[in-house]
């Protein structure tokens, strides 16, 4: 069964990521010139909330932001993906990033992730998220949330988060992560998944790794994983260890 509520909850998404792309818009018509920004990485494997995109595969993945004085800032990213018909995934970020007081800093915003070579009529992939992060020195709890989540007849997702970066010596740092993927219920999380039996209505997804620079490049390894029931038989979903390097500038 299609969803026919999907057009009035994306223009609800539409409108407010409109009003930030304006204001960001405007705020670099000041006297201060925007910064660029950009990165490029090259990735064992393109892991989204835990689970592979690329069907185990390698990725090549690049993104550009513009970031007026007062923090409002616009952003694309792209990578190459391996499911359904599409092959590339073009994500469109507008928001707002700044200091909330002397240790406490956030990032809110809104993001359409885009799937331009697939069939999204009857795959209902493309999606829009709202999300917040507040970072408090090295510790970033996050929350995303959408009415209309990837893929046809999956509702309302929330996405909490937590990650945690610690550099015990001088160019290493070490990377926690944890976060739990919650769905309106059981059976849109199984429709998510596209497999099963599986149990309650979300998982969770962790990650623990390393960062280093090396000659101006970024070179991090972590292992990943999740707490997907093996009854699922997901094999995208699985502990793996994932290497990636990344040029910024």
């Amino acid at each position: 069964m299609k969803k026919t509520a999907a057009p009035v909850k994306n223009n609800i998404a539409i409108s407010l990521m409109s009003a930030l792309t304006i204001l960001a818009l405007s705020s670099f018509s000041s006297h201060a010139e925007p910064t660029l920004s950009g990165n490029f990485s090259l990735t064992s494997d393109y892991l989204f909330r835990g689970i592979s995109q690329t069907n185990e595969g390698m990725a090549l993945q690049g993104g550009l932001t513009l970031t007026g004085e007062s923090g409002f800032y616009v952003s694309t990213w792209g990578s190459n993906i391996s499911f359904g018909q599409g092959s590339m995934e073009l994500d469109l970020l507008a928001g707002w990033t700044g200091k909330l007081s002397e240790d406490w800093s956030t990032d809110l915003g809104v993001m359409q992730y885009r799937y331009p070579n697939g069939d999204n009529d009857t795959d209902q992939f493309n999606f829009y998220e709202a999300y917040g992060k507040f970072i408090y020195k090295d510790l970033t709890l996050g929350l995303a949330y959408s009415n209309d989540y990837f893929g046809t007849d999956v509702d309302t997702y929330y996405y909490y988060s937590a990650d945690y970066n610690y550099s015990f010596i001088d160019n290493l740092t070490f990377q926690l992560h944890a976060s739990y993927n919650q769905f309106e219920d059981n059976q849109q999380y199984s429709t998510f998944l596209a497999a099963g039996p599986v149990t309650g209505d979300g998982y969770l997804d962790w990650s623990i790794g390393a960062t280093t620079t090396l000659l101006g490049t970024s070179l991090s390894l972590k292992y990943a994983d999740t707490d997907i029931d093996s009854s699922a038989e997901c094999n995208l979903c699985d502990g793996r260890v994932v290497a990636t390097l990344t040029k910024t500038f």
